[in-house]
C-alpha cells in the first residue's frame, strides 16, 4: 500500500482515463459485463450536464472515480450520483471524500444544490461516510432496486437501497464538509441496529444476512411512511453493532 499519495482531482474527458473507470468497476465490485457502466456512458455523461471526476496519479492512473447524471423532479434540477469507486490499494486514504467535495463544488458553481445517490444499508462504512462525514439524510428506502446483481459485494441479496439526499447549501452539510464541526444534532426518537459485520455475513452466513435485511427493510419503511428522517449513524464497537438513528422530519432544520 502506498505510504503517501500524490494525486489531483479533475474532470475526466480523456478516453483512456474513462476506460479505467470501466476497469475499476470490475476490480471493486466484480461486476459482470451486463452490470458495468460502459465507456460510451462515461463519454456522454459530462456532455449532457452530468459529472465524471477522477483522482489522477501523475496524470496517468485513475485511482478512483465518481460519476453523476442530471435529474429533474418536482420542478427541481439535481444530480444523481451513480457510482464512486476507488482501487482497493488506495481505499481508506481520503480519495472518496475528495471526489465528493469536488463534486459538490462543481455542482454549486452551476447553481445545483441537491445531489442524491443510493447505498446498501448493510454497508456500515458507507453509511458512516454518507450520513456522518458528508451530512446526507435519508427519507426513502428502495426495495430490490437493481434486481439480481453479479457483484460479490452484494452477496446475492435483494439490492435494497437507501436514498441519500445531500443538500449542498444546508447548514448541516456545511458544518461537516467546510468546518468539520458536526452540528444540527438532536436526540433521536427511533433507531434500527445492524451488526458491524453485516457486510461479511453476506458471504459467510447469507441466510442470516437476508433476515437482517428484511427486518431492516420493514422497520425503515414503517418509519419513513410515518414522516421520520434518518439523520444520524452511530457505531457501537463495544457491542459490535451500528445504529441508524431517526427523528421526525423538520425540513426547515435539516434541508436549509
Amino acid at each position: 500500500m502506498p505510504q503517501s499519495l500524490d494525486y489531483r482531482i479533475e474532470v475526466l474527458k480523456d478516453i483512456e482515463h474513462l476506460r479505467q473507470c470501466v476497469e475499476i468497476q470490475k476490480v471493486v465490485w466484480g461486476f459482470a459485463d451486463e452490470d458495468v457502466v460502459p465507456l460510451r456512458t462515461f463519454v456522454v455523461c459530462t456532455k449532457i450536464g452530468g459529472q465524471v471526476f477522477g483522482a489522477l496519479d501523475n496524470g496517468r492512473t485513475v485511482l478512483g472515480f465518481l460519476n453523476a447524471f442530471p435529474g429533474y423532479r418536482d420542478g427541481r434540477v439535481y444530480l444523481h450520483s451513480q457510482m464512486l469507486g476507488v482501487r482497493p490499494n488506495y481505499q481508506n486514504q481520503g480519495i472518496g471524500k475528495q471526489l465528493k467535495l469536488a463534486q459538490r463544488k462543481e455542482a454549486l458553481q452551476r447553481g445545483i444544490d441537491l445531489i442524491e445517490w443510493t447505498f446498501d444499508p448493510l454497508e456500515v462504512r458507507n453509511a458512516w461516510f454518507n450520513i456522518e462525514l458528508l451530512g446526507a439524510i435519508c427519507r426513502r428506502y428502495l426495495v430490490d432496486t437493481y434486481g439480481a446483481s453479479s457483484s460479490h459485494l452484494h452477496g446475492g441479496l435483494p439490492t435494497d437501497r437507501l436514498v441519500a439526499e445531500w443538500h449542498l447549501s444546508s447548514f448541516r452539510v456545511k458544518s461537516r464538509v467546510e468546518t468539520e464541526l458536526v452540528a444540527n444534532l438532536r436526540s433521536p426518537q427511533a433507531s434500527v441496529e445492524i451488526p458491524l459485520n453485516a457486510r461479511d455475513l453476506k458471504s459467510t452466513a447469507p441466510d442470516t444476512a437476508l433476515k437482517i435485511q428484511l427486518t431492516l427493510r420493514e422497520r425503515m419503511l414503517e418509519l419513513f411512511s410515518s414522516n421520520y428522517c434518518l439523520s444520524q449513524f452511530e457505531i457501537k464497537p463495544a457491542v459490535r453493532k451500528a445504529a441508524y438513528l431517526f427523528e421526525p422530519l423538520d425540513e426547515s432544520r435539516l434541508l436549509s
